[in-house]
């Protein structure tokens, strides 16, 4: 989480390393294709285990590095979220941002109930969400569908966004050190390439909430 980020400046060390972790993503082609990688196929097998279509909706790590495989440049879509992309790819594992301005209370990851609703990015009306899957609500707004599949509009991080909370979700059957390392690229990415302090938090079943 951090405060007073200034994200309506472009930020040519962003850039780079976006473009050099996009370059670098190239190397995943030896697995086949982006769902047989080591970091992104158990997704697919937890999804499996929800009865979320996989083919449908394919978590945002394998969205990313499906995009990578076809060749030629990133996409890009501004400073901040460009940063928390390219830490998603080159920890191969999914990771996003809301903007804290945007949300009115607690931020849940939870099973979605009678009554939530998601605004599409592509949507002018928000939309009722099914009972029972896994997402991130602020009270009855959703804010991401199948948990890491898609982001809804509200909370996007745009350039005038200036308070923010970096999230990423690292498997339990990864190799330790996985989630520490994630945590430690925001850190030291926000202090870097935004010049502003962060606190973090690592979440599991042990340790549920936190609060700032």
């Amino acid at each position: 989480m951090a405060q007073g980020v200034n994200n309506q400046e472009e930020r040519a060390e962003v850039n780079s390393r976006w473009e050099a972790t996009w370059a670098a993503a190239q190397q995943a082609a030896v697995y086949g294709n982006a769902q047989s990688h080591p970091r992104v196929r158990p997704w697919r097998e937890r999804f499996r285990a929800l009865g979320i279509p996989v083919k449908q909706y394919p978590s945002s790590i394998e969205a990313i590095l499906r995009r990578a495989l076809k060749g030629g440049g990133p996409f890009r879509i501004n400073p901040l979220v460009d940063f928390y992309n390219a830490v998603s790819l080159s920890h191969m594992v999914p990771a996003g941002g809301f903007d804290l301005a945007a949300l009115q209370g607690p931020l849940e990851l939870r099973l979605t109930r009678q009554g939530d609703r998601f605004l599409a990015l592509d949507a002018s009306e928000p939309e009722e969400v099914p009972s029972g899957e896994v997402a991130y609500a602020d009270g009855s707004t959703i804010l991401t569908r199948h948990f890491v599949w898609r982001q809804a509009r509200t909370g996007l991080i745009g350039r005038e966004t200036r308070n923010i909370i970096l999230i990423s979700e690292v498997l339990g059957d990864l190799e330790d050190g996985v989630a520490e390392a994630v945590l430690r690229d925001f850190q030291d990415g926000l202090k870097d390439y935004f010049g502003v302090d962060s606190r973090a938090f690592l979440l599991d079943v042990t340790h549920r909430e936190v609060s700032w």
